[in-house]
């Protein structure tokens, strides 16, 4: 059985092996979040690679840019416990206030800075983590509740009004929503 690596008995990566040299990055929270959002935009993809190699402060190569993208994932997570496809729970950015006020509750956060400074697999432990009774558990626990359809037409209503009042803003662009739509049609297997 292959060791993974745990929270609990494994050092914060601080670097990331390219080129078989240990290169140091940048594993502040905010870091990896300005470059996810970088990598949203509707920018040439070189520009979005110029970004994430620069910010984390790894050579231009395509090595770093994979090994980039593998560490802002986070850590490699178990496949029985792989998140099944669909809409996504929660964006980092629509909900930022809402992951915000979360941390504070459930972890009495001294403030702003000591949540954007964390390390960034440090804060995704700590918002998988986050208890039910936070707003942004409750917001998340809503736009991924089921609509059974042996709910009653009440029940159905009110479940589809309370997903509306929480869903998330679609942020793709018209291209990226043709190629999903083109997708799906594909994935129908006619």
């Amino acid at each position: 059985m292959e060791r993974r690596w745990c929270i609990l008995t494994d050092a914060l990566p601080t670097t990331l092996k390219i080129g078989g040299q240990d290169v140091p990055i940048d594993t502040r929270t905010s870091t990896a979040l300005n470059c996810i959002r970088k990598m949203r935009e509707d920018i040439p993809e070189e520009a979005k690679l110029i970004y994430l190699t620069s910010r984390l402060g790894l050579p231009r190569t395509a090595e770093a840019v994979a090994k980039a993208i593998e560490y802002l994932a986070g850590p490699p997570a178990d496949e029985e416990k792989a998140t099944a496809p669909g809409p996504p729970a929660f964006d980092y950015f629509q909900d930022a206030d809402l992951i915000y006020a979360a941390f504070q509750q459930a972890y009495a956060m001294a403030g702003y800075c000591e949540i954007t400074t964390m390390h960034w697999w440090r804060f995704l432990a700590l918002l998988k983590g986050l208890p039910s009774d936070t707003r942004f558990m409750e917001v998340v626990s809503i736009r991924t509740m089921e609509i059974d359809p042996k709910d009653s037409a009440e029940t159905k209503a009110r479940k589809r009004r309370a997903k509306r009042a929480v869903a998330l803003k679609d942020t793709r662009t018209e291209e990226e929503k043709k190629r999903d739509i083109q997708n799906a049609f594909n994935n129908l297997g006619l």
